[in-house]
């Protein structure tokens, strides 16, 4: 879930007023405010990746356990989104390093071959600027030596009462294997007013390149989509272009898998959620071509089974119990994949669920070794 906008408003007087406060005569300044303060990320950029050489590489046929969660930046029950004003007490270092012991024990227990992780904060007013990603890495290592990150919340100053500082959240894939290289693509904007823009998530995808051993590549994305329920719009236009490179990438013959928290519901679902829920999606889910050409985790034959309880992912509004699904992984029809599973916590742990498969990778279907 991505509730950053729910305080919008808030900032969005806050940084009006500032602007107002700054003389005609400086109007060019005051343009220049969100490119001085905020993000401007490119389109497409390479990033770089922690590995060393001797990590072994992947190999065909072997079966990669792949792991996606949204860990809520180590905040457990806490989540000051929900509250009007920000009324709750601030996060103190002695609750995320607990909660910091509770998910890597999660993790830890899983022992995932592909760790793929959302709302990592690298610097945060609300996590005491506490690199997250360091935190992590310095306790999952031994096992998962080799990762890359993808900022996509990122503000040198954000005018915001409870926000006010530097923030940086980001996506972090981490693996067993080695990872060759990566990369960031830009998704469109969700903020109808540009001034607005670089002081807010610019949602990504992190792209994340393994050499397989015997040639070829497998490529892994993940992602973190913006929340239709903020009601900022344009959803459509992330949703084109995340179903545009996934195709691309099938109409190739690559080897890939997409997963994150996507922030939609999944086709079906719409009469499944509480009333009070209902109002921030659509009775038609975006993600049906999603479904329609892909394989898609959790399945629906799942989801609206007979115990289609234990395919949810989230919560949002209710918060004594799971009322969503809107975290998935994707791959194309021909990766096999098998012990598809969702894990419910403890609720306090996080506001989603992990998700889990298994891929296995033919080694007679190998996708060519680029990085485009």
């Amino acid at each position: 879930m991505d509730r950053t906008g729910q305080h919008s408003k808030g900032f969005a007087t806050t940084l009006a007023l500032v602007l107002a406060l700054i003389p005609a005569g400086a109007a060019t300044f005051s343009t220049l405010i969100p490119f001085l303060l905020g993000d401007n990320p490119p389109t497409y950029q390479q990033l770089p990746v922690q590995c060393s050489d001797t990590v072994p590489k992947l190999s065909p046929g072997q079966p990669i356990k792949v792991m996606s969660w949204n860990i809520q930046f180590l905040a457990g029950a806490y989540y000051p989104y929900w509250t009007p004003g920000f009324d709750q007490p601030l996060l103190k270092p002695e609750d995320i390093d607990r909660n910091l012991e509770r998910i890597v024990e999660v993790i830890r227990e899983e022992n995932p071959d592909i760790l793929q992780l959302q709302e990592v904060h690298r610097t945060h007013p609300l996590t005491h600027h506490r690199d997250q990603l360091a935190m992590l890495y310095e306790k999952l290592s031994d096992f998962l030596p080799c990762y890359s990150s993808a900022s996509y919340w990122k503000a040198r100053f954000i005018p915001s009462k409870y926000l006010t500082g530097n923030v940086d959240m980001a996506m972090v894939t981490m693996s067993r294997f080695h990872i060759k290289s990566a990369s960031k693509q830009l998704l469109p904007a969700t903020r109808r007013t540009r001034i607005l823009v670089p002081f807010y998530p610019r949602h990504s995808l992190l792209e994340t390149n393994f050499t397989l051993s015997q040639g070829g590549q497998f490529t892994t994305i993940n992602t973190h989509l913006d929340c239709p329920s903020i009601g900022r719009g344009r959803m459509d236009e992330q949703i084109h272009a995340l179903l545009k490179r996934i195709t691309q990438l099938t109409e190739e013959g690559r080897l890939w898998m997409l997963s994150g928290d996507f922030n939609l519901t999944p086709p079906g679902f719409y009469p499944k959620l509480p009333d009070n829920q209902k109002s921030f999606y659509s009775e038609k889910s975006p993600l049906t071509p999603f479904y329609k050409n892909f394989h898609g985790i959790p399945q629906l034959k799942d989801i609206h089974g007979a115990e289609g309880k234990r395919w949810l992912t989230a919560y949002d509004l209710n918060r004594d119990y799971l009322d969503l699904l809107i975290d998935y992984i994707f791959h194309p029809h021909y990766i096999n994949s098998g012990d598809d599973r969702v894990r419910h916590l403890p609720l306090d742990i996080s506001d989603h669920m992990p998700v889990f498969t298994t891929l296995y990778l033919s080694p007679t279907e190998i996708s060519p070794d680029t990085d485009n």
